[in-house]
Protein backbone atom coordinates (compact mmCIF):
# COMPACT_ATOMS: atom_id res chain seq x y z
CA UNK A 1 0.00 0.00 0.00
CA UNK A 2 0.90 3.58 -0.43
CA UNK A 3 0.34 4.67 3.21
CA UNK A 4 2.70 4.19 5.87
CA UNK A 5 2.12 1.79 8.94
CA UNK A 6 2.82 4.05 11.18
CA UNK A 7 1.90 1.67 14.10
CA UNK A 8 4.31 -0.60 12.83
CA UNK A 9 7.07 2.06 12.42
CA UNK A 10 6.16 3.14 16.08
CA UNK A 11 6.04 -0.39 17.42
CA UNK A 12 9.40 -1.02 15.28
CA UNK A 13 11.37 2.03 16.68
CA UNK A 14 10.57 1.65 19.77
CA UNK A 15 11.63 -1.79 20.40
CA UNK A 16 14.61 -0.74 18.53
CA UNK A 17 15.24 2.55 20.92
CA UNK A 18 14.38 0.41 24.51
CA UNK A 19 17.36 -1.55 24.19
CA UNK A 20 19.45 1.26 23.41
CA UNK A 21 18.14 3.60 26.15
CA UNK A 22 18.35 0.82 28.67
CA UNK A 23 22.39 0.07 27.69
CA UNK A 24 22.86 4.24 27.56
CA UNK A 25 20.83 4.64 31.13
CA UNK A 26 23.11 1.62 32.84
CA UNK A 27 26.32 2.68 31.51
CA UNK A 28 25.64 6.32 32.50
CA UNK A 29 25.34 5.02 35.87
CA UNK A 30 28.80 3.06 35.96
CA UNK A 31 30.63 6.62 34.56
CA UNK A 32 28.57 8.82 37.43
CA UNK A 33 29.54 6.24 39.66
CA UNK A 34 32.90 5.69 38.66
CA UNK A 35 33.52 9.92 38.17
CA UNK A 36 32.43 10.39 41.87
CA UNK A 37 34.36 7.48 43.21
CA UNK A 38 37.49 9.01 41.37
CA UNK A 39 36.73 12.55 42.27
CA UNK A 40 36.17 11.74 46.06
CA UNK A 41 39.23 9.65 46.13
Amino acid sequence: PDENDWGGIMAASTLMTIPVLVFFMFVRRKLVSGLGGAVKD
